[in-house]
């Protein structure tokens, strides 16, 4: 029997292995906290052998990490093809797309792992904030570009968190509407 070797079905194949560790992760990190978990477990779960693992992995974190970063990677993808331009706009965009990743956030929250999303979230935006122009953004100094990146990503993490913790109930253009009152409601005198 001849072994297709060729690089789309070795590609084909490397990113389906990835995809079952990460997988197995996931379901592991329903049951287990990340301490507790082996990569012997996620081998197991994902049905390959250890050194299969290690040929793309060297930790379990590692897998988290990458994990977290495909779903911060397909945003940023959403994001750039959108044509919108308002931060209204801008925040339905957000919700929408994390709330079709929604399972995966909430076994990060009931993991107790938020920290490594929002830590990700945080250094991705404001690595590709140059690629994103905001109109409304006026950051000129480095330390506005500092606290604007964490005010922004802190405050919007924890709403979106806030929201797939209680099942995402509450449409995502209500959250927009009042989201953009309280911002309003920032921009008064003080």
């Amino acid at each position: 029997m001849d072994r297709d070797t060729s690089v789309e079905n070795v590609t084909r194949m490397q990113k389906q292995t990835k995809q079952w560790i990460k997988d197995s992760l996931i379901e592991l990190l329903k049951d287990y906290d990340l301490e507790e978990i082996t990569v012997k477990q996620i081998v197991v779960t994902a049905d390959i052998s250890r050194p299969t693992f290690y040929r793309y992995y060297a930790t379990k974190e590692e897998v988290l990490e990458e994990l977290i970063n495909d779903m911060i990677q397909g945003y940023a993808v959403t994001a750039m093809e959108t044509t919108t331009t308002t931060f209204d706009e801008i925040l339905k965009v957000f919700l929408d797309y994390f709330q079709k990743k929604q399972s995966i956030i909430k076994v990060l929250i009931r993991a107790h792992l938020t920290d490594y999303f929002t830590s990700a979230f945080t250094k991705s935006f404001a690595e590709k904030m140059d690629e994103f122009p905001a109109s409304w953004r006026n950051w000129k100094t480095d330390l506005q570009i500092s606290l604007g990146v964490q005010f922004a990503t802190g405050g919007l993490l924890n709403v979106l968190i806030g929201w797939v913790a209680t099942g995402c109930k509450i449409d995502s253009e209500i959250i927009v509407r009042n989201v953009m009152m309280i911002l309003h409601d920032l921009g008064g005198e003080i």
